[in-house]
């Protein structure tokens, strides 16, 4: 017999005993206490012969032992018994009850899904195929009043049967003891269904599930968290890694630094630093916050601060931008524009547009080239009536642009303010104004654009909140009243030489 079967009859205690005999051998029939087991034992006389197959299934049955009958050991058995020997099985096992299944949470939102592939072309060639092993985010965003999932009741369980056809009690399920936290509510008949109230990830923890607007990754953000997309607030105590993606719908801090990665919330940012190698990204729904930020692409829709350096980075700012350095790169901001240093001793090419919403800009430059492409039609057309056409579509276009120039948007402070210097190869754009700083000058100076006599004005630094227009309108009425203190003391001057000359006419 099996090992198994042997460690079996030793571990039940014996119950009720049958015996049956047949000339040549003797059979006893052993139940264990419980049932479970009916075990065999047949000696043979020496010139004894073991009872055949119906024989043994009709002991059985006499017995009362009709449930669980195993088949192969009971063949088994008959074949090894041997005259002047005795043999042992087991014959029968009971059937055994399962418990019933304890209460659970189901949830209603599909599991993630395996990382999925990348493919440069439309192909079947799995080679040509990269799976993306940074998406393996291990949680689900819900959305106000979206079903997380629904509370299952624990099942009776199974019940067993004992090898002479007893009813064994199965053990039922414990029922799950669930609490409810923050932003989760019940609903449905029976109070089994559970759904959001917020816009966040569910997080079951002990024996509460709540909804949370925010997600801390303790750590680095690596291949172990993969790229983040969350309907909340998310901070990483670390830094994130060249090539992720995390992307927060009510704000993003990061402790440490970002490498060539791409940050996006609708919220506000905040990191130490990033070098995004030329390919970094941050989309800022908010106010931007850093120390500093190397060769990436940043569009910001409030206020923006990197207070120690700004280096060959695209910049588009709908708020006021301050920086310590900002140096290489373009640069366009709606509501003012405030460094200690601009542009970089080598004379690397720095350009500043301050006080125009970047948007504005975007579609100049698509009008500006239809207007190219159309001129270049009306310059090879020889169709009168086609020409026609292309003329009136460029004093369109001419419009439009005019239109846009002339256009400030709100919040508008075309003005830049240098603490400490500007270096040679800068170029400021304020208003219509543009000027290529051809050497290096000195700060503390406010810019803004001289609305009269073009150029920019250099003025004593001034708060940012203090907007160019003000200054513009107190520098106009200044140099009025200048004006007119110079013609005056101009008449007095003649006034006084004309007398001083009466005077000395002899009479």
């Amino acid at each position: 017999m099996s090992e198994q079967q042997n460690q079996s009859e030793s571990s039940k205690t014996d119950g009720q005993r049958f015996y049956h005999a047949k000339t040549g051998c003797q059979l006893i029939l052993s139940l264990s206490e419980d049932e479970m087991e009916c075990r065999a034992h047949l000696e043979l006389k020496p010139d004894g012969s073991p009872p055949s197959t119906d024989d043994l299934k009709g002991f059985l049955a006499v017995d009362g032992i009709t449930i669980g009958i195993d088949e192969e050991n009971l063949s088994i058995f008959l074949s090894e018994a041997t005259p002047g020997k005795s043999t042992n099985a087991i014959l029968a096992f009971g059937i055994v009850p399962e418990k019933g299944k304890d209460g659970s949470l189901e949830y209603s939102f599909i599991s993630l899904e395996p990382p999925p592939v990348n493919s440069s072309e439309h192909t079947d060639d799995s080679e040509t195929q990269k799976v993306d092993f940074r998406a393996v985010q291990q949680f689900i965003n819900v959305e106000p009043d979206q079903e997380i999932g629904r509370i299952l009741q624990p099942t009776l369980g199974i019940p067993g049967k004992t090898v002479r056809g007893k009813s064994v009690p199965a053990e039922p399920g414990k029922p799950l003891m669930l609490k409810l936290g923050q932003n989760v509510r019940v609903g449905g008949e029976n109070s089994e269904i559970l759904y959001a109230e917020i816009h966040g990830r569910v997080k079951y923890e002990a024996d509460t599930i709540h909804v949370v607007e925010e997600y801390v990754v303790d750590g680095d953000v690596d291949f172990s968290v993969g790229n983040i997309r969350f309907n909340g607030f998310v901070e990483v105590r670390g830094d994130v890694l060249d090539g992720f993606q995390v992307s927060a719908s009510k704000g993003l801090k990061i402790t440490g630094n970002v490498g060539n990665c791409k940050l996006i919330s609708h919220g506000n940012v905040e990191f130490c630093g990033m070098d995004g190698q030329g390919v970094g990204s941050v989309l800022c729904g908010g106010n931007l916050t850093a120390h500093f930020i190397h060769d990436s692409t940043v569009e910001c829709w409030g206020n923006m601060i990197a207070d120690v350096e700004l280096r060959n980075c695209k910049i588009r700012c709908r708020g006021a931008l301050v920086s310590g350095m900002l140096s290489g790169g373009d640069c366009v901001t709606l509501a003012g524009i405030e460094v200690k240093k601009l542009g970089a001793p080598s004379a690397i090419k720095t350009s500043v547009h301050s006080g125009v919403d970047y948007h504005d800009l975007d579609r100049l430059d698509i009008l500006l080239d239809q207007v190219e492409k159309l001129q270049e039609q009306l310059g090879t057309t020889k169709d009168m009536q086609e020409l026609k056409q292309l003329t009136e579509k460029r004093q369109q276009f001419d419009r439009m642009i005019l239109e846009l120039r002339r256009r400030r948007a709100p919040g508008s402070n075309p003005k830049v303010n240098i603490k400490d210097k500007i270096h040679e190869g800068t170029t400021i754009c304020l208003g219509s104004t543009v000027e290529l700083f051809s050497k290096e000058e000195s700060g503390p100076v406010s810019l803004i654009e001289n609305s009269l006599q073009g150029g920019l004005r250099r003025l004593s630094m001034s708060s940012l909140e203090i907007m160019a227009d003000e200054l513009e309108k107190a520098s106009i009425q200044n140099d009025e009243e200048e004006r007119l203190k110079a013609e005056a003391a101009e008449l007095e001057k003649e006034q006084t030489e004309q007398k001083s000359e009466t005077d000395e006419t002899p009479a």
